[in-house]
Formats: C-alpha cells, structure tokens, sequence
C-alpha cells in the first residue's frame, strides 16, 4: 500500500507542480478579471459534472467489484448526455433571471462551451472512476498527470505564440487537453471490458443513486462550503484573486488526497475492519502533519514574492492565504476519513459532515463578505471546513469506538506504521 501511496503522491506532485504554472501562466499573463472569468466557468463546469455524479462519481467505486459493469456504464453515458443538457437549460434560466449580476453574464457568454465541456469531462472523470476501482493505477495516474500537462502546453501556445489573452486561450486548452485524455481513457476502458469476466449480473440501480446522492451532495456541500464566495464577491477580478489564492492553498491537500484515492480501493476491497480504522487513523495523523509543515513554509515566503510571480494585481495572496490556513489543516485530516466511509458505502455520514459545512457558509458569509469583504469569505471557508471535519472525526471515533486521547497516541502508531506494505 506504501507505495501505491508514494507512486500516487509523486504523480500528484508533478501535477500540483503543472497546476502552479498554468496558474502563474492564466493569472500572470491574463490578468485578475480573465482569471476570475475562467474560476466562475469552472465552478460552473464543477456543479453541473457534482450533480452527474450521482450516479457516475467515486461512490461507485463500491459498486463497480460488485455489479454488472457494462450495464453500470451504458446507463452512465446515457444519463451524462441527459444531466448535460438540463443543467445547460437551468443555467441559461437562472443567468436570464439574474441578468444584472456580473456571475450571470458570464454564464450567459460561456453557456455553450460550458455544455459541451461538463460532459467531456464528466464522461473522462466518469473512466478515471472505472479505471481506479479496477485497480489500474498506473493508468489512472498518468492521466491525472497527462490531462494538466496538455492543458498547460496548449494554454502556453494560444498565450505566447497564437498572443491570446482573453478567456478563450483557457477555454481552447480545455478542450484540447480534455479530449485528448478523454481519447486515452477510452481505450483504458474498452481494455478492461475486454479483461472484465461478467459473472457479476446483478444490478442495482436505486442502490448506486442512493449511495451516490448521499456522496455527490457530500462534495457539493465541500467545494460550494468555499466556491460559494465566488458569487458573492464583488468584482470578477476579486474572484480572480481570491480564487487563485485558494487554489494555491489547496495544493496543499495533495498530500492528503494522494492516500485517500488508496484508501478508498483498499476499503473497498478488504474486509478486515481493524485494520482499515488503522490504517485510516494513521494516516490521517501523517497527512495532518506534513500539511503542517507546508504551511510553515508558506509562512516564511514573503507577500512580494507572490506578487513578482503572478502580477501587480496579486498583492493579497498571501494574506489570503493564511486566512484559509485552518480550514485547510481542518480537511487535510479529515479526508482520509471521508474516503474511509466512502469505502464502505457510507456517503450519508459524509453528506452530514459536508452539508453541515455549507450551511455554516451560507449563515455566515453573507454578513462575513459585506463587512471583511474578501477575507470575510476566508473566515466563513475555515468556520464552514472546521464543522464538517469535527463531525466526520467525531462519526468515525463515535463508530470505531477510539478514545479522544487516541489521537495523540503516537507511539502506537509509528510501530504500525512499520508494518505496513
């Protein structure tokens, strides 16, 4: 398992290390107001594939050893196509009856390409899934590499050799980088139909959309707990700012979800519970400290440097930064302990947890963002990311029966730590 989880991390590495240079390359060279434009069209993009995955998200990760795959998968891209069109139908509704707000115009500008690209995305996000529960990790991991390093060479061709420098440079390497992957992910999948011994027949249809419901309203609950704010700030290029600020942040998270996409196969396909809430438990408290010690660096970094790296426009970075600091130490414990429900087919502890979180969003932020204006929208992040995570290690201490002293135990743990492969 070790080193599924080092292999992982590696290739989450270099990709954070991609995703820093698409975002110095969009926020640098675009400016604040593009890059709040292309944040809103990904929020966007990111709702419409959370409500598709229902039924094609990482809760079937559970389901796919399980049942039939090839019925599981026809019903999927069917129900892709359908979700894709009727979420294109209530964004142009909803943009039409908020046609003053600056996020509605927006949707309305990019309404096509936001159609278009959600279901490119969501039918390779939907592979990766098949590819991940059928333990295809090198495959899986070279796509989550290759996607960002296509995106990365296109945007650099539309901004310094085509010198486009609006919206459309990013959008344009979406769809060379999506599709390109999409195209590989494809004939992932057709290798594993081919390997794939159907003597699993059953279906069970209402079991992955109960499970998958209780999973996708977990994740837009987290990722609306912060991206919320977008459309409360004032001006697109605020959102530019406060967005690539969480953005940087949040690389710090890799650490985190490089060992939770293994534990969450692990889970699924063993059964011995003692050794999953260890596991779980052990790892949660790894991944908390070397979050930690990120963020220290972070801290001797100074403001002027982010700044020189991602422009003039950018001088609150680091400051913003640091205010979603907690919040961020709050997840990077708690999300080895999501997935470890999400292996178990649990996603409602998980939704609880979440949509907890996003409702202490919407009660604060509203107040929070008109008196502290952008940091207002950190402070409601970090109050939203500490009550989600305490009710998940509550829920898993609670269930595992661990005492509260257990999570200090370190001596313990470093013994296990060694046993383990």
């Amino acid at each position: 398992m070790l080193k599924k989880i080092i292999a992982t991390l590696f290739t989450k590495g270099f990709v954070a290390l991609i995703n820093l240079v698409i975002l110095l390359v969009s926020s640098r060279q675009l400016g604040g107001d593009v890059r709040g434009q292309v944040s809103l069209l990904i929020l966007n993009i990111a709702i419409i594939q959370a409500i598709n995955e229902i039924y094609t998200g990482y809760a079937l990760v559970y389901f796919i050893p399980r049942f039939y795959l090839k019925k599981i998968y026809s019903n999927g891209f069917i129900l892709s196509i359908v979700c894709t069109i009727l979420s294109g139908a209530f964004f142009y509704g909803i943009s039409s009856y908020f046609h003053d707000k600056p996020w509605a115009q927006e949707i309305r500008n990019q309404l096509i390409h936001i159609i278009i690209l959600s279901f490119v995305i969501i039918l390779h996000s939907f592979h990766g899934v098949i590819l991940l529960a059928k333990e295809k990790i090198k495959l899986y991991n070279f796509l989550n590499f290759f996607q960002p390093a296509l995106l990365l060479g296109a945007l650099l061709i539309n901004v310094f050799v085509l010198n486009n420098y609006t919206v459309m440079s990013y959008i344009i390497s979406l769809y060379v980088s999506f599709l390109t992957s999409l195209l590989i992910s494809t004939t992932g999948i057709y290798a594993v139909f081919k390997e794939t011994t159907e003597h699993l027949g059953s279906y069970n249809g209402s079991a992955i959309f109960k499970n998958g419901f209780y999973n996708q309203l977990a994740n837009l609950s987290h990722m609306l707990s912060n991206r919320y704010n977008f459309y409360l700030i004032a001006s697109n290029a605020m959102v530019g700012v406060y967005s690539t600020s969480t953005t940087l942040i949040e690389s710090v998270l890799i650490i985190s979800s490089s060992a939770a996409a293994i534990i969450l196969t692990h889970i699924a396909n063993n059964k011995d519970e003692a050794n999953q809430v260890r596991i779980t438990f052990l790892l949660s408290k790894i991944c908390f400290v070397l979050s930690l010690m990120a963020i220290i660096v972070l801290l001797v970094i100074p403001s002027e440097f982010f700044t020189f790296l991602l422009g003039k426009d950018y001088t609150l970075t680091k400051p913003i930064m640091l205010a979603l600091a907690p919040g961020i130490l709050f997840i990077s414990f708690s999300t080895l302990i999501s997935h470890y429900f999400s292996g178990l087919g649990k996603q409602r502890i998980i939704a609880i947890a979440n949509f907890s979180g996003l409702f202490t969003t919407i009660s604060t932020s509203y107040y929070l963002v008109n008196h502290y204006q952008v940091f207002g929208a950190c402070y409601s992040t970090c109050l939203s990311y500490f009550v989600a995570s305490m009710v998940l290690v509550i829920m898993f201490m609670k269930e595992n029966k661990l005492s509260f002293s257990s999570l200090f135990k370190i001596k313990n743990d470093l013994a296990f730590f060694k046993t383990m492969k």
